[in-house]
């Protein structure tokens, strides 16, 4: 392999990479001089694949969620330490060599490569062309959102020349370029909500014009802005979602998440998993703050914070499927788990072990501002989640998908979109009111939707959304995510990106973030 064009890949992602070893193939696609000729299915294979860093509970989830006001992953001992990197997370104090900024950095610029690949390949079909744009815009996406600038490559640029750096402005219109270029060859949303489609096109089109405020600003300070083009765009596309009659919001909210859940006509786009098929760690979100006890058994760490919990109302079946099917497998309602937990059927109390000190295992809502969990409720500390049903079938190789977008959030924007000065096209639901009658007509949803107001709103977002990646994005929105609250005292503004790691720096055309 031509060491100096692997390198300057290495300089495009940040990534370190120790004993790398070479095959032709690898020599072909890492220095691009075969790729015209690469099977575009393996390629744009590779390219979906990078959705699956979305479903573990580190890298970007662990951003997009344990930074935010919802959840923590408090010091257990000698448990869920990790050189404090968790901490660092929920109290925005990480640098530009934290673990989760630096592994979402990589993860993301790798696929956005995969991404390119398979855009290089010759006679790649318009179709499968425009999956990998809608990848790619993807990927970048989220890079903005986190880091405000962005490395590329100019076609036909040298491969040993440094990639150049697009800020927050630039980059977001390269992004809606395209979008706007894929979504003419893309396919209307069909069975199977893993593939790239018309909706999930529409759907971060809208997303983008949502937070544009926000990204034409380099540092991402234009939040709580009411730009009225901005929002008649973001409303045009939820509007043609709705109209393309593919995507409607399901009866249940917990058909989003059962093992099934490609199935529900709600979901827009997923990272797609098979039974029985190492795939995506979708299960972490079961494994993740479930006690050792519990069925299935877990890794007693993430908790939601009791202030969060609060916001519901305690029956709301979001955070409470008590299902009698549900109870008899797993022995506890799904949600948000509180109080005395139980055995499969749901009569047999479970214990804390006896090296935690013994006792019934009951879960409360005493999580301390320091992160760290006093020797006595080692076990016991924190509010639960599981927002996915686990495939009881295979635990460790489960069939749900992971929901990348669906459809209450298109409706969640719009109700926004319309408080920040846009206007109904006359497309149905036409106000916040219709939005807020759609949401809270589905059966068991008890906490109040109010969308009358932006406060309103953003608490919807929390309610309808918890644990789904757009806490952090939704609080950047809203001005309110380097607020003082209990457990998060750094109020430093510029946290609302995160460093460049380190490595990457060694790019000149990258500069570090203000404030780092």
């Amino acid at each position: 392999m031509k060491k100096n064009n692997f390198i300057k890949y290495l300089l495009f992602t940040g990534v370190v990479v120790f004993g790398v070893s070479c095959t032709d193939l690898d020599e072909r696609i890492i220095d691009g001089t075969d790729i015209a000729k690469a099977d575009p299915d393996a390629i744009l294979t590779s390219a979906y694949n990078g959705l699956r860093a979305f479903q573990a509970q580190d890298k970007m989830f662990a951003l997009n969620e344990v930074s935010t006001d919802i959840m923590m992953v408090p010091t257990r001992g000698g448990d869920w330490d990790d050189n404090g990197e968790w901490r660092l997370d929920h109290s925005h104090n990480w640098t530009p060599t934290s673990r989760e900024g630096s592994q979402s950095w990589d993860a993301m610029l790798t696929s956005v490569y995969n991404c390119d690949l398979a855009l290089a390949i010759t006679g790649i079909s318009p179709q499968k062309k425009a999956q990998a744009l809608f990848l790619k815009a993807f990927y970048y996406y989220n890079v903005i959102d986190f880091y405000g600038q962005v490395p590329y490559r100019e076609a036909g640029s040298s491969p040993d020349d440094f990639p150049k750096v697009w800020d927050s402005p630039t980059a977001t219109a390269a992004i809606i370029a395209m979008l706007n270029e894929a979504l003419p060859n893309l396919a209307e949303k069909g069975s199977d909500p893993a593939v790239a489609n018309k909706d999930a096109a529409r759907f971060l089109l809208a997303k983008i014009y949502m937070n544009k405020a926000v990204f034409d600003s380099p540092t991402h300070t234009g939040f709580n802005a009411n730009n009225v083009a901005n929002m008649n765009e973001a409303i045009k596309y939820i509007d043609q979602i709705t109209a393309a009659g593919k995507t409607t919001l399901a009866s249940d909210y917990w058909d989003n998440f059962k093992p099934t859940n490609h199935t529900s006509p709600e979901v827009i786009f997923t990272s797609k998993n098979i039974n029985g098929v190492a795939m995506g760690p979708v299960n972490t979100r079961w494994f993740m703050g479930a006690h050792y006890n519990q069925t299935p058994g877990g890794w007693n760490g993430f908790s939601i914070l009791g202030e969060f919990y609060d916001t519901f109302n305690p029956n709301d079946r979001r955070i409470k499927n008590d299902d009698a099917g549900i109870i008899s497998t797993f022995g506890n309602p799904l949600g948000m788990q509180i109080g005395q937990q139980y055995a499969p059927g749901g009569t047999t109390k479970l214990k804390v072990r006896e090296q935690a000190g013994g006792g019934d295992l009951i879960f409360d809502k005493d999580l301390p501002a320091s992160q760290i969990i006093s020797v006595s409720k080692l076990e016991t500390a924190g509010v639960r989640p599981q927002k996915y049903i686990p495939d009881a079938s295979n635990i460790d190789k489960p069939e749900n998908d992971y929901v990348l977008f669906r459809y209450a959030d298109a409706l969640l924007m719009k109700a926004e979109a319309l408080a920040r000065g846009g206007a109904a096209t006359g497309v149905s639901p036409t106000s916040a009111t219709a939005v807020a009658t759609l949401l809270s007509g589905r059966s068991g949803i008890t906490t109040v939707t109010d969308l009358s107001t932006l406060a309103g709103i953003f608490k919807a977002r929390g309610n309808e959304l918890w644990l789904e990646g757009w806490r952090r994005n939704d609080m950047i929105r809203f001005g309110n995510y380097t607020t003082a609250r209990r457990t998060m005292s750094n109020t430093d503004a510029y946290r609302v990106l995160m460093p460049i790691p380190a490595p990457a720096l060694i790019n000149p055309n990258i500069k570090q973030n203000p404030g780092y």
